[in-house]
């Protein structure tokens, strides 16, 4: 987990310290959250998602689009036995089908019988006569047969047909197949975008998951492996926890009636994207469908006593002391730090003392860096002041 942090935080140096280190003469210098260079991204130890518990399984109930419900007997929200009635067809109009149907089924095979006595009577005929008369008869032998094979396999699909109608007729009422919850139903059959959708969706209870959303500030702030700290928004003290396995950046929503779902303000509800993402539970005794939670991200002790940053902002005195170029009152100055262990994998070193996630540090540049520099959050800022530095 903490491998895969450090390598989006270096892909990230990467692209920015070319572009960003301390500035020219004349510009401001731009300064980087520590609590995202250690790997925190926007969020901080002790923040909180609002969470749901859904159902991992789905079943979609479809409905046939040649029929007509007569009443639907749930709604979004309620809980569903299986076997229990979900909605009906108009019978009436089943019934009108059918009989149409059966209609059909006795004109073909009518006329397969007359078929075959043509063709018997045909036949008999052909050996009466001879020459031209004979040919004749030979052709409209074969044409009947043709019909007849035609009417023989038209009559197959309309006595599945027959079986199909008489079928739905006999269980004109639809049942679910499993226990769960109804999460949504579809009277128009199509989304915003004429996609299909099922009639009926049912969470099936017994498979449990939580979704949470992220915000466009927090992106990046969890990764799947990410362990997470589930807790109770009746009792803090009843906790669970997980491991998040996906977080679906491709597939952003925008604030909408789902948000207040999850208890979201309308002031959280902006346009601004928004990212599901999904934790696996070690245990789900005690969780309900439908529940809503608090999340935390699980912190690990090793690091419980002090940041880590990349090597590549530290410097090193002869004596070998460390320091890092710090933002103090919206000016840079040099400032000494205490490390702890470094660990090769990550390239990055323990602060012990001397900085914090609530600081800002510049990328180091001997020639450029110096004690009063103004700072900057503002990395386009910065690059336009250096910028228009190079051409002056």
């Amino acid at each position: 987990m903490k491998m895969k942090k450090w390598l989006m935080l270096v892909l990230a140096l990467c692209m920015v310290l070319p572009m960003a280190g301390c500035g020219g003469s004349g510009s401001a210098v731009y300064v980087q959250s520590v609590a995202t260079l250690s790997g925190m991204g926007g969020i901080a130890p002790g923040d909180r998602f609002m969470g749901l518990v859904v159902s991992e399984n789905v079943t979609e109930i479809k409905k046939d689009s040649e029929k007509t419900v007569k009443e639907l007997l749930v709604k979004e929200g309620d809980d569903v036995d299986e076997g229990q009635a979900l909605f009906s067809y108009d019978t009436d109009e089943l019934q009108l089908s059918l009989d149409k149907q059966r209609l059909e089924q006795e004109q073909l095979e009518s006329s397969i019988e007359n078929f075959k006595k043509q063709i018997e009577t045909l036949e008999k005929s052909l050996n009466t006569v001879g020459g031209s008369t004979k040919l004749q008869y030979t052709i409209e032998i074969q044409s009947t047969q043709v019909d007849l094979k035609e009417a023989e396999i038209k009559l197959k699909t309309k006595e599945a047909e027959v079986k199909k109608s008489e079928d739905l007729l006999a269980n004109a009422t639809v049942v679910s197949p499993v226990k769960g919850r109804i999460q949504d139903i579809s009277e128009s059959g199509t989304d915003n975008y004429g996609n299909t959708l099922p009639y009926i969706t049912i969470q099936e209870v017994g498979s449990y998951r939580i979704k949470g959303t992220l915000g466009e500030l927090q992106r990046g702030g969890l990764i799947e492996g990410d362990r997470v700290k589930i807790i109770s928004r009746t009792n803090e003290e009843q906790t669970w926890s997980g491991t998040v396995t996906l977080v679906d950046y491709e597939n952003p929503s925008q604030g909408n009636d789902s948000d207040r779902f999850y208890g979201m303000s309308s002031d959280e509800m902006s346009s601004s994207s928004k990212y599901p993402f999904y934790v696996e539970l070690d245990s789900t005794d005690g969780l309900i469908l439908g529940q809503h939670i608090y999340m935390e991200l699980e912190t690990e002790e090793e690091d419980a006593s002090g940041v880590r940053v990349s090597s590549a902002f530290f410097c090193f005195e002869e004596d070998g002391s460390a320091y890092v170029w710090a933002e103090k009152r919206n000016k840079l100055e040099k400032r000494t730090v205490t490390l702890g262990e470094y660990d090769p994998m990550t390239d990055t070193y323990q602060v012990l003392e001397g900085l914090t996630e609530e600081d800002y540090i510049a990328f180091p540049d001997g020639e450029l860096c110096s004690e009063g520099v103004s700072t900057t959050h503002d990395q386009v800022a910065a690059e336009n002041a250096s910028m228009e530095g190079e051409v002056a």
